[in-house]
């Protein structure tokens, strides 16, 4: 896998998109509030209260349901002959599961970010560990041929004192 961020960066992503996760709680545990008010209000009072998405684009005495107005919706007389299906559908659906599929959202992108991170991250541990493992394994492996100076790794050797002597020739 490549690593497409230096460890620093992979670990911020990752922090980001935790963030995302928890930034998708929130629509969506307002969305269990709004069921779980309409949940006691029927059993407080045998009565459910429906909280349908138009109430959105209406005024309504709901503290806790936002107000958006829209006056296009709100207006019967609209040109648009697809106005009163917009307006059955909008009174159908539950006004928070709107909320409830934005969080969804939200936390599947934060979901799918921490996985990708921490894979990446996983990936750029790994190459370190392997590179750090065959630093320390070439490093020990005697196996090979001894040198002069018993070195494994490469390196450039002082020229010897008798062809420096002879006049530098490879003959001399």
């Amino acid at each position: 896998m490549n690593a497409w961020f230096p460890p620093r960066s992979a670990r911020a992503a990752l922090i980001l998109s935790a963030a995302l996760v928890v930034a998708g709680l929130v629509p969506l545990l307002y969305f269990v509030g709004l069921v779980g008010w309409q949940v006691v209000t029927l059993v407080q009072t045998r009565a459910w209260v429906p909280l349908p998405v138009s109430l959105l684009f209406t005024e309504h005495s709901f503290a806790f349901i936002p107000q958006l107005p829209w006056p296009w919706l709100a207006g019967p007389d609209s040109l648009l002959p697809a106005h009163a299906a917009i307006v059955w559908v909008l009174s159908k659906v539950h006004a928070g599961l709107v909320f409830g599929l934005v969080g969804l959202a939200l936390g599947a992108a934060g979901v799918v970010g921490v996985l990708r991170q921490r894979a990446v991250i996983h990936a750029q541990r790994q190459d370190r560990e392997d590179r750090q493992r065959r630093m320390r394994d070439y490093r020990n492996d005697h196996s090979a041929a001894p040198t002069l100076d018993e070195r494994l790794e490469p390196f450039i050797s002082v020229p010897k004192k008798s062809r420096a002597a002879g006049g530098g020739g490879r003959w001399a």
